[in-house]
């Protein structure tokens, strides 16, 4: 039994105790009071009877008459006169109903005795008066007496009780928090809670607080090591972004993701010598002049950050950088907004040579033939002296011609219910699938088109929301039998910001034929820069409901790791970069085998993005993986299908 429950069973206990201590002590005492009045009423009574008869005449028709209309204007139950002469005049009356039930009566009765008096005829003794008075009244009186105190003590009860549940909230509001604690503890989630006022209570949390905070910084301290790792491993040592081969690797994932339809934007920036640079300004000079070059792009991206998935910067060589824009096709506006910044730049001599190469890709082309393709339109940018060259099939490249006519496109499909769920299998160290992500496909202009198509626009025309919403009431609508593994559905962090569709999410997910339990719902790594309240509201409720939570594209932020430690999530799963080098660079399997470690002594489990062969998967497993995701994966299931 818990300790409220004990605590409820104490408090009542006593309440009932002290009630019925109460009224039997008021009722008894009420009782003895009754019964005491009524005795000396009867000697009272029998007194001043006996001195009046003893100043009567002693004839007996006179004494008869007398005591006949004493006993009818008295409320007597008998007056009893035994003279000397062994003369009897006795008065009785039968007792009368009254209110009071049967078993009060016998549960309280009046027993009083009668009063004795002596009656005198001159100096001599005439005879012996009894006198009882008629009960009825008084028990009648005592039974009402019965019925006030009951109603007042039960008030006094029921007060009390409040009283009580008031006190026993007080005292379990503390405990509870001191439980939710020790359970998430128990689920090596170490948070910190406030400290009640209860002392037992106190030295219990403070306690639990400190096993939290310690495990805290030794997740500080294991994530800024691994950060460094991966900062020293993957980035330039001058400008913090990425190094050549760290950017070749996320160059290979997106081209080697399974979605055709999706299309990346891959610009080079090229700053003419800098050997003359160095000679004329010095290292120090320039090299904080390229830093500051690097900021002013990642400034610039994150103004217009929901214009596309991600952006990737990296250092090619000593003069040439790169720049990844994840599923962006707007060309056209790319190349205004960097113009007109290298032109608000241009006082800076680092600046005045910059030439730029904007060109798109798609999944499935080669390395080198993007690569070739940038490297020639820079080339032409050289030649000419233009400060930005583009290639012209990309700008011609539009499957809408305008902004309304996307948005109207994605919302009729959506209106006509056109959508519709591609699987792709998470697979366990057994080879079984442990979830399928579940990918939309939406109908426009008559063929059926995978994300990568619509989702830049939709992310660009803030449709996101909506178009979660859609996938999640889709999925809603399939047979319960039509998958026995969890389903995986991506929410968007412009859906957590919205209350109402997220709500909408959670409430369709709770209703639908589904079992709850068979969902769960990825959030992006960017979604842990929202509020602390509506993210940890939304996940907290997905969890009551029976669905896991977790992240994807993890591993950029790792200061980001004990964020993910205090919101309870169930999996994280790492950026589809790591998985190009996993197999043929230890630093990066050294990294991971690290990182993994960090997330399964806090209860995570975690899952490897991006597998391009079943060899991946097999390093995947000697890195500490728990699943395994990728085209690589799904093409060898396919196959085996």
């Amino acid at each position: 039994m818990s300790l409220v429950k004990q605590l409820w069973l104490a408090t009542s206990f006593l309440i009932v105790t002290a009630f019925g201590a109460s009224l039997a002590a008021s009722l008894v005492s009420a009782h003895s009071y009754y019964q005491e009045q009524l005795a000396l009423k009867n000697i009272d009574s029998a007194n001043s009877l006996a001195i009046t008869l003893s100043h009567t005449e002693k004839e007996p028709a006179l004494i008869r008459s007398f005591l006949d209309a004493q006993f009818a204007t008295g409320h007597y139950q008998s007056i009893r006169l035994n003279t000397q002469n062994e003369q009897s005049f006795d008065l009785r009356s039968e007792p009368t109903g009254d209110n009071a039930p049967a078993w009060f009566r016998t549960l309280f009765p009046l027993n009083v005795p009668a009063g004795q008096a002596t009656v005198s005829d001159g100096w001599v003794k005439y005879g012996a008066l009894s006198v009882e008075s008629d009960t009825t009244y008084a028990q009648t009186s005592l039974w009402v007496t019965t019925k006030r105190l009951f109603l007042w003590l039960a008030l006094v009860a029921l007060f009390a009780g409040l009283a009580g549940s008031w006190l026993v909230r007080r005292i379990s509001h503390p405990l509870k928090d001191v439980i939710q604690q020790a359970e998430a503890i128990g689920e090596r989630r170490f948070i910190v809670s406030r400290e009640p006022g209860t002392t037992e209570f106190k030295r219990v949390v403070r306690a639990m607080n400190k096993l939290s905070k310690r495990v805290e910084t030794i997740l500080e301290g294991e994530a800024r090591a691994l950060s460094e790792m991966r900062e020293k491993a993957l980035h330039d040592p001058v400008t913090g972004v990425a190094n050549r081969e760290f950017f070749i690797s996320r160059l290979d994932a997106l081209i080697a993701d399974g979605d055709t339809a999706v299309q990346h934007t891959l610009v080079l920036v090229r700053v003419p010598d800098l050997t003359a640079l160095n000679s004329k300004l010095g290292h120090e000079k320039v090299n904080a002049e390229l830093r500051k070059f690097c900021e002013q792009i990642s400034e610039t991206l994150k103004q217009r950050q929901h214009d596309y998935s991600d952006a990737f910067l990296g250092r090619l060589n000593g003069s040439d950088f790169g720049l990844l824009l994840t599923e962006f096709d707007d060309i056209p506006g790319l190349r205004e907004r960097l113009t007109r910044d290298i032109q608000l730049s241009i006082h800076s001599e680092l600046m005045q040579g910059l030439r730029l190469s904007v060109c798109t890709f798609r999944p499935g082309s080669s390395r080198a033939e993007v690569l070739m393709k940038a490297d020639h339109l820079l080339a032409q940018a050289e030649q000419t002296q233009q400060i930005l060259v583009v290639a012209q099939d990309d700008e011609d490249n539009i499957p809408f011609h305008s902004a309304t006519e996307w948005r109207e496109a994605i919302s009729q499909a959506i209106r006509n219910k056109e959508l519709k769920a591609e699987f792709h299998p998470l697979i366990g160290r057994s080879g079984a699938p442990l979830h399928q992500e579940a990918k939309i496909r939406l109908k426009l202009n008559g063929n059926w088109q995978t994300a990568g198509y619509f989702l830049p626009w939709s992310r660009r025309l803030s449709l996101l929301p909506l178009v979660d919403s859609a996938m999640v009431n889709h999925l809603c609508t399939l047979p319960a039998q039509a998958t026995s593994e969890p389903v995986v559905v991506h929410i968007s962090t412009a859906t957590l910001m919205d209350e109402e569709t997220s709500k909408r999410i959670l409430d369709a997910i709770a209703n639908c034929t589904v079992p709850a339990q068979l969902f769960r719902l990825e959030l992006p790594e960017s979604a842990l820069g929202i509020g602390d309240l509506r993210l940890s509201s939304f996940i907290h409720s997905a969890q009551q409901g029976g669905s896991q939570v977790g992240i994807s594209g993890v591993g950029h932020n790792l200061e980001r790791i004990s964020r993910i430690h205090e919101l309870g999530l169930d999996y994280i799963k790492t950026d589809p970069v790591y998985a190009q080098r996993l197999d043929s660079d230890s630093t990066t399997q050294q990294y991971l085998q690290r990182l993994t470690a960090l997330a399964h002594s806090i209860g995570l489990q975690v899952y490897l993005a991006g597998a391009t062969s079943r060899h991946c998967a097999q390093v995947a497993w000697e890195a500490g993986f728990d699943g395994v995701t990728g085209p690589g994966i799904a093409k060898h299931q396919d196959d085996q299908g």
